[in-house]
């Protein structure tokens, strides 16, 4: 026997509103209190201590994010409260979104943690906010009923690390810094060092695992720089012999180190120029750096 259908009654304030009429109401809120959203950031603005330029920027930010999403913050108003103080809350928070936005999200130092939460908040409005430290230390009086007195403020704020103030330039002022016209090499010598550093990482392990006779070989040919005739005689075994080797110990670096995100280049052109004899380079070169042979395998220095 089939069940009649089961009538369920709700009451209109409970169902949700379909999406059209949220954003409907959402507008509708901001036109009509666009001054009063204004003057709120205003008073934010200058209560968080922002530049001025950076303060136009929060409330370009904060504006942009009240229209997004179809006003689906304003149309979250229900009327529980006033629409003041619903604003109020909202700002506040967008404001501590947009610090998050642009800073990372800040979290009190060891050093303020372990003297309490006077220092976290003394942290909070003099490192993170940027505030004097006079106006600092009065609103926490009053505003937060701090009772220390202003020497022991004091003595927190020495015991704090506090950043040198950031300052936004223009373009233009930018290209008015001196510079020793070096910049571009130091920042080559820092990648350079820190390849050479995760090279060493991964080669060095590698380079004992091979036997010795191979080791004997790649030291020969890399670091004192003799050729495979040189090499061939040394030790009287055939060039052939000593070319399968070292290719083959090439093979098994490159390997190691493409699983571990060191992307080789193509070979460049052949080197016609004979290394020294037997003269040992003020700067060892490594088995993965080009060579007078074509089939030497070079590495490029990014790490992925």
């Amino acid at each position: 026997m089939a069940s009649e259908p089961v009538k369920v009654h709700a009451d209109s304030e409970t169902l949700p509103r379909p999406c059209s009429a949220l954003s409907s109401q959402g507008r509708a809120l901001l036109e009509e209190n666009i001054h009063l959203i204004r003057q709120r950031l205003d008073r934010l603005s200058r209560r968080s201590g922002l530049p001025e330029d950076e303060a136009e920027e929060f409330r370009s930010w904060a504006l942009f994010k009240l229209v997004d999403n179809d006003y689906r913050i304003l149309a979250n108003w229900q009327g529980r409260s006033s629409l003041s103080t619903f604003l109020t809350v909202v700002l506040v928070n967008l404001m501590r979104d947009y610090r998050i936005h642009i800073w990372g999200k800040w979290r009190p130092s060891a050093a303020a943690l372990r003297q309490g939460s006077e220092a976290v908040l003394l942290e909070r409005l003099w490192v993170r906010d940027g505030l004097p430290l006079d106006e600092v230390i009065e609103r926490m009086r009053r505003e937060h009923a701090v009772s220390l007195s202003r020497s022991e403020l004091e003595r927190i704020a020495a015991s704090l690390r506090r950043s040198p103030e950031r300052r936004r330039v223009s373009e233009e002022e930018l290209l008015r810094i001196p510079t020793d016209g070096k910049v571009a090499s130091r920042i080559e010598d820092s990648e350079r060092a820190r390849t050479e550093e995760r090279l060493r990482e991964l080669l060095v392990p590698l380079l004992r695992s091979l036997p010795a006779e191979d080791r004997l070989l790649l030291k020969l040919h890399y670091w004192d720089g003799l050729t495979m005739a040189e090499i061939s005689r040394l030790q009287r075994r055939p060039q052939r012999k000593l070319y399968t080797a070292r290719d083959r110990c090439l093979r098994k670096l490159r390997r190691h180190l493409e699983e571990n995100g060191v992307s080789p280049l193509p070979p460049g052109p052949r080197s016609r120029s004979r290394p020294a004899s037997i003269r040992r380079p003020t700067r060892p070169r490594s088995p993965t750096s080009s060579v007078s042979s074509d089939r030497d395998v070079n590495y490029d220095a990014s790490i992925t």
